[in-house]
């Protein structure tokens, strides 16, 4: 029997759920207020890696091959381009991350991610540096194409959902009633009532695009800043992690910020010519949130993506679909319930 899902909020978690549904023939609407300020001004970049500490990321196998698979399905649903293959060169920042990483090389949980050594990684930075694979997915075209395949569709709901119309119990909407409903709303989390214990914070990011003459257009470049080659020239630069400000306008200390990073990468001139800002959703610990209400069954949070949002989302957005139509279990590591003990 087919079940009819309320997706609240159209950022990049609402979207990839909308996109699983639609994949299974499921009945859904996506309700967005228009507002979105973070999942399209991401840089969008994919890969397995967490630099810092060289290791992989949280799920790292799974949920990469899975967003990878996704988007270029998705892509060729909606018959536009946003996905682009990418090689992402970590220059190292001491002499002993080259010895990791190449420790890493052997492992064989990295290889199927780690470019083989070439002479070319030596040639930047006092350190030398590392490939992977990855990709980066151009969000401004993916979250609005995706939106207006849902508005062509009529399930697209331009709106926001309060206390005033919405039914928690019924999981009634404007007079329409739902099987699930799930809040999907990013660092806006608190302005519904239903999750307040939900520990999601609103983390500032900002990013620039600047003119570089650098003819490598296949690389992105990542030391205390990322430089993405997006064509013709043209760069994003970031970003920032700010938390004391979670206005959505850029600011003048968040550029100089990212343009001090961006020395680390190179000493070229770089022309700004724009700035964006956005509100990540994160948690404590820095994994996502995916569970049910506590007292409303069918009510469901996905929320706290972070930075890693567009790896994550697709595969997290896949386990939703299937607790929502089979009931399944959700992942008990992500229950807010963990920030309790």
């Amino acid at each position: 029997m087919q079940k009819r899902t309320l997706i609240i909020g159209g950022g990049v978690a609402g979207i990839c759920l909308a996109h699983q549904l639609t994949q299974r023939n499921e009945a859904f609407n996506l309700v967005d207020d228009g507002k979105n300020v973070s999942s399209v001004v991401a840089a969008g970049i994919v890969h397995a890696m967490s630099f810092r500490r060289t290791l992989l990321s949280w799920n790292a196998m799974p949920f990469y091959k899975e967003s990878e698979a996704f988007y270029q399905a998705v892509e060729n649903t909606l018959n536009t381009k946003f996905f682009h293959p990418l090689i992402v060169r970590r220059l190292f920042s001491s002499p002993e991350e080259p010895l990791i990483w190449k420790q890493r090389m052997t492992d064989s949980a990295f290889q199927p991610f780690l470019r083989e050594y070439s002479q070319e990684d030596d040639r930047f930075g006092p350190y030398g540096s590392g490939c992977v694979d990855g990709f980066w997915i151009d969000s401004k075209v993916f979250i609005s194409e995706s939106l207006h395949d849902l508005s062509a569709r009529k399930l697209l709901l331009t709106d926001t959902v309060t206390v005033d119309n919405f039914n928690p119990n019924t999981l009634e909407y404007k007079g329409i009633q739902y099987d699930a409903v799930v809040l999907a709303l990013g660092y806006k989390s608190k302005e519904t009532p239903w999750f307040l214990s939900v520990p999601v914070n609103p983390t500032k990011g900002q990013l620039l695009t600047v003119k570089w003459d650098n003819p490598i257009q296949n690389t992105s470049l990542h030391r205390k800043a990322f430089a993405l080659p997006i064509g013709g020239n043209a760069f994003k630069i970031g970003s920032t992690y700010e938390w004391n400000d979670i206005s959505p306008e850029p600011t003048e200390e968040g550029k100089e910020r990212i343009l001090n990073n961006a020395t680390s990468i190179t000493k070229d001139p770089l022309e700004v010519i724009d700035q964006t800002a956005g509100i990540r959703p994160t948690t404590p610990d820095r994994r996502p949130v995916l569970a049910r209400h506590q007292t409303y069954k069918q009510l469901f949070i996905f929320n706290g993506l972070g930075s890693k949002g567009y790896m994550l989302a697709p595969s997290l957005a896949k386990q939703l679909s299937e607790a929502i139509i089979e009931n399944k279990p959700l992942a008990e590591e992500l229950n807010p319930s963990r920030f309790n003990s």
